[in-house]
């Protein structure tokens, strides 16, 4: 089908990381894309104009309310095609632990259907009188990440973030050397994870001021790269990965000190819960396959 995608072209401050996570897989399942960048807009049609011309099935947008990064997102074009009934419009939803009450909640009216990343958010979409919610998580796109065999994997514990102080004093209190990465391209990053035997996810937002976990696109980018996923515990997670079988989890420094002294100590169980996260990862959590599944809710809709 045509598919208008509506996003940032920097989403998560990675140039064209909308191409390999959206962009891209849409295109290799068979659809017509066209992308509006809701960052620079387009000089030379208006978002009803670009409507007009492509007449697309689906208005597909990642978009987040904030209008100093994206001045462009047009939300009274997606809301007028909404309620005209012509074209299906679809929003992508990232941060409802932290932006439910003062974003998700108002902007979802916009559009006919909408996503949360967190299935226990469901209910609070249909208690404020939205029906037509998705649970959608986070995938990657395994074309990306070179294929490395596990005993060639260099990097020993990886982490990719600002190395800001709450993650600093984390990992200083565990005692545990981790390798930091940060400010690197979304090529490095697809290298540094393929090149990890172990690479450690922190599941608080610090843009949250109350600092709850959430589900972030590293527990699928991780195992995606064949390394084992080191996670910081979010309640839903067993639903995409089995503890212990598929990835690793903690909820304390102590925790996770304790868990990376018992792998070091045992190398043959850290290739095999990595190998099973993998193989977990492409038989369910591969962009071409989320977003399948999820353009096929929204047309049923």
């Amino acid at each position: 089908m045509k598919i208008l995608l509506t996003a940032n072209k920097t989403y998560r401050g990675a140039p064209d990381s909308i191409c390999w996570y959206f962009w891209e897989p849409l295109i290799k399942l068979g659809h017509e894309v066209h992308f509006y960048d809701t960052v620079a807009g387009d000089p030379d049609n208006t978002f009803t104009q670009i409507i007009e011309s492509f007449r697309p099935d689906l208005i597909f947008s990642i978009m987040t309310g904030n209008t100093s990064i994206t001045p462009h997102e047009p939300w009274q074009p997606i809301a007028d095609e909404t309620s005209s009934g012509r074209t299906r419009t679809f929003n992508w939803f990232c941060d409802d632990t932290w932006r439910f009450d003062n974003f998700s909640k108002i902007a979802c009216n916009a559009f006919l259907a909408c996503s949360t990343p967190e299935r226990s958010y469901v209910q609070k979409y249909k208690d404020v009188g939205y029906q037509n919610i998705l649970v959608a998580n986070w995938h990657a796109n395994s074309t990306h990440y070179s294929k490395i065999s596990f005993e060639d994997k260099d990097i020993d514990i990886s982490f990719i973030g600002a190395p800001n102080k709450t993650r600093k004093d984390f990992f200083e209190r565990a005692s545990v050397d981790v390798e930091f990465f940060f400010g690197i391209n979304q090529e490095q990053l697809f290298e540094t994870f393929s090149k990890s035997k172990v690479s450690v996810n922190l599941s608080i937002n610090n843009n949250d001021p109350e600092k709850k976990t959430q589900m972030k696109q590293r527990i699928f980018e991780i195992p995606a790269g064949g390394g084992l996923l080191m996670t910081e515990y979010h309640e839903g997670i067993e639903e995409y990965f089995e503890i212990n079988k598929e990835i690793f989890t903690f909820k304390t420094h102590v925790e996770f000190k304790e868990k990376m002294d018992f792998l070091s100590k045992h190398p043959a169980l850290v290739e095999k819960v990595a190998t099973a996260g993998h193989k977990r990862f492409l038989k369910e959590h591969d962009s071409e396959i989320r977003l399948s599944k999820v353009l096929e809710s929204i047309m049923s809709i």
